[in-house]
């Protein structure tokens, strides 16, 4: 049994002793870090309105959505170096170069009916079967319930925005 014990304990030390081998092995040499980069950040939003050829087929809707996302970029794009420019121009800095992109999904807000423009049915789908009845209600104030009916709608999204965020270094 002290056998047993003894070797045991001395596995356990060499283990722990190829462990901290192996992290002393990994660890890297502390570089001193660079100073900080002064940046600018400017968000811009490019919206465009899809124009469906058929705006009671699926498809059509799709393309034009995404043809209005790849006409949305550039208007955001634009947009943001705008703002950017108008920023530094504000706070006295000089605009230098673009550091970093970054982009944001389509979005629409709370206007009216809400239609997303990556589809209102699902990713994608902007037709689908609605369900509804109608409700009347008698002399006596009881509501009564009609018969439930179903009906295909298409809902094209009013527009397809783009946001990007712009990092610029500054000077």
């Amino acid at each position: 049994m002290p056998t047993s014990f003894a070797f045991r304990t001395v596995a356990l030390v060499a283990l722990f002793a190829f462990a901290a081998g192996c992290l002393a092995a990994v660890a890297p040499a502390q570089d001193v870090a660079p100073a900080p980069q002064r940046t600018l950040v400017a968000s811009g939003t490019g919206s465009v309105k899809p124009a469906p050829r058929d705006s009671n087929s699926n498809a059509s809707i799709v393309a034009a959505v995404e043809k209005a996302e790849a006409k949305a970029l550039p208007i955001a794009v634009a947009d943001a170096r705008s703002q950017a420019q108008e920023l530094a121009t504000a706070t006295g800095v000089t605009l230098g170069t673009l550091v970093s992109v970054s982009n944001s999904g389509a979005t629409n807000g709370f206007y009216g009916p809400i239609f997303y423009s990556n589809g209102s049915f699902g990713p994608g789908k902007y037709c689908g079967n609605v369900r509804s009845r109608s409700v009347t209600v008698d002399a006596n104030g009881k509501r009564h319930l009609g018969k439930l009916k179903t009906r295909r709608v298409c809902r094209v999204p009013n527009t397809v925005q783009r946001v990007v965020w712009l990092t610029f270094a500054i000077g």
